[in-house]
């Protein structure tokens, strides 16, 4: 139904439409059919079998797929990316094992704060490939942050040791 359709039928059914939000309206038409007002507030499953906005309200499976391949070419990436900063790392480290004095002590220091800062992305990254479509959203914000972070960490510890 579109949204003049969704109108009418409040209406019709004597709602006061005014500047209702769609989901809103869609809620007090559910009031006044006698369901529950929870439209799009479903995440797998709906006991209102004979609710009108059943079907509208659930995600479809499609929407699923989606989210579901996103999530995992994002985590691929993250992956890629992950695997290559270690590497770089480890031929940093290899290279100031042939250093010496306090240039060796430092460079050995912000390589195994590095290592850290790459561990603790990985165990945000198995956090993200659990996460739920909402929960998501917000860890994925994190992982961003942490990822931004630790790239301009290792460019400037590449860049100052190299």
């Amino acid at each position: 139904m579109n949204m003049t359709e969704i109108k009418e039928k409040a209406k019709q059914l004597g709602i006061q439409v005014g500047k209702m939000k769609k989901v809103d309206l869609i809620r007090a038409i559910q009031s006044k059919e006698g369901n529950f007002p929870c439209f799009e507030t479903a995440k797998d499953y709906c006991n209102q079998l004979t609710c009108a906005w059943r079907k509208a309200c659930l995600p479809s499976k499609e929407f699923e797929k989606k989210y579901e391949h996103t999530k995992k070419l994002y985590l691929k990436k993250i992956k890629a990316e992950l695997e290559t900063l270690t590497g770089r790392l480890a031929g940093l480290k290899k290279k100031s094992q042939k250093t010496m004095g306090t240039g060796k002590t430092e460079a050995l220091a912000e390589i195994h704060r590095l290592e850290k800062k790459i561990e603790e992305l990985k165990k945000k990254t198995h956090g993200l490939a659990a996460a739920s479509e909402d929960a998501w959203k917000i860890t994925k914000q994190g992982v961003d942050k942490a990822w931004e972070e630790l790239r301009g960490s290792v460019k400037k510890a590449l860049a100052k040791f190299s």
